[in-house]
């Protein structure tokens, strides 16, 4: 046999030949084992992304079931305790208290303070404002209450009607220091709208001038404010952004020392410090390190501090660092997981507005716990909802709010701007028209009308109306060219190509119309000038 074997050629393999066959079968073994725990371990990851994304839907349904739930409580305070914190965070129950009491103290209204000025009673909003500065410095369960009455009075915001309120205060009582205070901080506010929010190497020079001299008003006043009273702590603050907007250190320095003086654990002024200790600031006030090493030493005073501790995570997640969207999302959730400030939420939820719409909202709901009447928050809220398929929840959300401040008419002109994006027409319109009744120079109720009439409403007769009474009453503003050149785009009316010409003369350089700009720019090459 073993002849006849190996004359068919079945000789017995060699010993190394086994070895081989032997080892071949064990790499093939190992492969198989290899591909059987990489299809195991990728099911596995893929049940947990499934299992956490059920979990994270069903979280938001949560949260916001809760938050629908808090909004329908009428006393402020209680409708900001009993609102819900971020899902998964880590918030303490202390500041989230004191800061929901902060924003809910009753304090004097612009209009309320207008009323009491007509009836040349500024001895009576001096007193006022003197309570308030006392409760602060004396009451260790109201920091930062004369703080939020300057803010809720409306007077850190530029506007004409502001300032004429402001000015017949100062008329009244020429040596007060409340009145000084408030006009200082509008100058401010003038000045920093007058520069613009654009980097310095893009500042014209109208801009530049247009601040400084806004900052001299500024300064002017707020230096005579602490002159007169040197305990007005809500002053300090403004002269800290002043002297950083007029790049005067030696001007921060001193007002900071200033302030902290009359009152260490100072909200206000130590969240100005802390801005201003970024790297890209100089590292003032000796750095970020040394800013939390100071506040979190001072948070057994004011447990509003802890909130400035944790901003320097909110420069991490919100820097232009070229970071990966998924690295984004991991510092956002880090930041937000302790207490943060409506600003810092806000700054959040810009970061994951569009990528991680769900996400936004929450953060965006935690914002208006505490500053229910940020329209902005409120806008840019419902539009991340209609965004996840929710038009219906996104107006009532909206509403929901809006109820609560008939008049306000900023708020209110949004809302109609979210019936629109939702698709109601008739609500949208009559909620505009009901702002323009009750104030027909609404700049924004306008505009908003007027693009709803090119648009979704089809009625470009109505849409060119609202051109023409916006270009009358605000001539120097983008709004009404804007409406009447999409109607004339739309239906290729003569008189387009000025205005557009017009308005990339004029506004074509400005960042927030650079969408607009592109559009007619795209119009003009699609249809171009018979010469």
């Amino acid at each position: 046999m073993d002849s006849d074997q190996e004359g068919l050629g079945l000789s017995k393999p060699s010993e190394s030949q086994g070895k081989i066959k032997l080892a071949l079968a064990g790499i093939l073994g190992f492969v198989a084992v290899v591909l059987v725990l990489h299809l195991w371990w990728d099911g596995r990851n893929a049940d947990q992304a499934a299992q956490q994304e059920r979990k994270g839907e069903a979280d938001y349904r949560a949260f916001l079931a809760a938050v629908k739930t808090a909004d329908g409580i009428a006393d402020p305070l209680q409708r900001c305790l009993q609102t819900p914190d971020l899902p998964g965070s880590h918030w303490n129950e202390t500041t989230t208290r004191a800061y929901c009491r902060l924003h809910a103290i009753k304090a004097l209204s612009l209009a309320d303070i207008e009323n009491l000025l007509k009836q040349g009673k500024a001895a009576e909003v001096d007193h006022a404002f003197q309570s308030y500065l006392d409760a602060q410095l004396h009451d260790p369960d109201q920091p930062g209450v004369v703080d939020a009455a300057f803010d809720d009075a409306g007077f850190n915001d530029s506007n004409a009607h502001t300032r004429s309120v402001i000015e017949l205060w100062k008329q009244q009582e020429p040596q007060s220091a409340f009145a000084l205070a408030a006009s200082g901080m509008q100058y401010f506010d003038a000045a920093q709208q007058a520069r613009g929010f654009g980097w310095a190497r893009d500042l014209n020079d109208d801009q530049i001038q247009g601040m400084d001299q806004q900052l001299v008003l500024a300064r002017r006043d707020l230096d005579q404010a602490v002159s007169l009273m040197p305990t007005l702590v809500a002053a300090y603050s403004s002269m800290i952004s002043a002297g950083a907007l007029d790049s005067d250190g030696d001007y921060m320095y001193q007002a900071a020392a200033s302030g902290l003086k009359q009152d260490p654990a100072n909200f206000a002024i130590r969240r100005q410090m802390m801005s201003n200790a970024q790297d890209k600031w100089g590292d003032m006030f000796g750095g970020l390190l040394e800013q939390v090493h100071e506040d979190q030493s001072l948070v057994g005073r004011n447990p509003l501090l802890r909130m400035v501790v944790q901003t320097p995570a909110v420069y991490r997640a919100t820097c232009y660092c070229n970071y990966p969207q998924s690295r984004i999302n991991e510092l956002v959730v880090q930041a937000a997981d302790k207490n943060l400030s409506a600003s810092g939420l806000i700054s959040l939820a810009s970061k994951v507005d569009g990528p991680n719409n769900r996400e936004a909202v929450e953060l965006y709901s935690e914002a208006l716990r505490f500053n229910p009447t940020n329209v902005d928050a409120l806008r840019w809220r419902s539009q991340d909802m209609i965004a996840l398929g929710d038009s219906k929840g996104a107006i009532a959300a909206f509403a929901a709010v809006a109820k609560r401040f008939p008049e306000n008419n900023a708020m209110q002109a949004q809302l109609g701007n979210i019936y629109a994006q939702a698709g109601d027409v008739k609500d949208s319109e009559a909620t505009l028209l009901a702002v323009l009744q009750r104030d027909p120079d609404n700049y924004d109720a306008l505009g908003l009308l007027g693009d709803l009439y090119n648009h979704a409403g089809r009625q470009p007769q109505k849409a060119e109306v609202m051109a023409d009474t916006l270009i009358s009453k605000y001539p120097d503003k983008a709004a009404g060219y804007i409406v009447r050149s999409c109607n004339q785009m739309d239906h290729n009316l003569p008189g387009v190509y000025d205005t557009i010409h017009y308005f990339i003369d004029h506004f074509g350089d400005d960042p927030q119309w650079k969408s607009q700009t592109a559009e007619m720019r795209g119009y003009l090459l699609k249809h171009p000038e018979k010469v």
